[in-house]
């Protein structure tokens, strides 16, 4: 008989999650700057807002640091060590970055310091698509979207990463491409959308005591005021109750 799965040592990864649709942007905790590029098609260039990256390029006119994509190897490198807060805004080009007016620069510097904008931090002038916001620890990482949908790539994508992680370092999971862990349907991941709104912990069981399945747990966490105290209670939050299994069947392969 496979073992329960109900308790903290029973899982492998937990992402955190509280989404405010009317402001655009998701709170997460568990989620690294590297687990982020891996998970996104990432923008051309990171204007950056806050950071400790010594190797930045330099733009005269806003006198801001900012990372061209060869740069994101050695930025995704300097992240590994969190050293220090990390913020950015993305742009497409340096002439972009060459028209922001005094104002727009000033809601930037106010966007790094305070990590939360005067207005809606989606720029005409840049068009960019995320404004990344992390603490020093990357405990917790606001992010704001131009587009909702990419939140969904953002959480499918964290996650079928980490299964095909697992999957290639256990020998029971060795398997061939043809049997590689499909992306998740577009239908379940609008459905754990719904429950977002309220704060939701995601959880990915243990490959080795679920056997022929792989799941990912929601429990429903209401809105957590002091991230630095999430994950001291992680092993209280894994006893609540299991809102939603999403499972794949091995056998079957599929999801549902």
């Amino acid at each position: 008989m496979v073992k329960k799965v109900n308790n903290t040592e029973h899982y492998v990864q937990h992402l955190y999650i509280y989404l405010n649709d009317a402001d655009q942007f998701a709170l997460f905790s568990g989620l690294t700057f590297a687990q982020f590029m891996n998970a996104v098609r990432m923008p051309k260039n990171l204007l950056l807002l806050k950071h400790s990256y010594q190797d930045a390029s330099y733009n005269m006119h806003t006198q801001m640091e900012f990372a061209s994509q060869e740069e994101f190897p050695e930025l995704r490198k300097s992240r590994a060590a969190k050293t220090g807060e990390f913020c950015w805004i993305d742009f497409r080009s340096e002439k972009q970055v060459n028209s922001l007016t005094p104002q727009e620069q000033a809601e930037l510097l106010y966007i790094g310091h305070k990590k939360e904008p005067m207005r809606p931090p989606f720029y005409s002038t840049l068009l960019n698509d995320f404004v990344y916001l992390s603490s020093e620890d990357e405990q917790t990482t606001k992010i704001y979207f131009r587009n909702m949908e990419r939140l969904n790539e953002l959480v499918g994508n964290y996650f079928i990463q980490s299964i095909r992680r697992e999957d290639h370092g256990q020998n029971f999971w060795r398997r061939k491409s043809k049997d590689m862990i499909p992306e998740l349907p577009v239908d379940i991941l609008k459905e754990m959308k719904g429950y977002y709104r309220e704060g939701i912990l995601i959880s990915l069981a243990d490959p080795e005591k679920t056997k022929n399945t792989v799941e990912l747990h929601i429990r429903q966490i209401e809105e957590v005021s002091f991230m630095d105290d999430f994950w001291t209670d992680i092993s209280e939050y894994t006893k609540q109750k299991i809102e939603r299994k999403v499972v794949y069947d091995r056998k079957l392969k599929q999801w549902k």
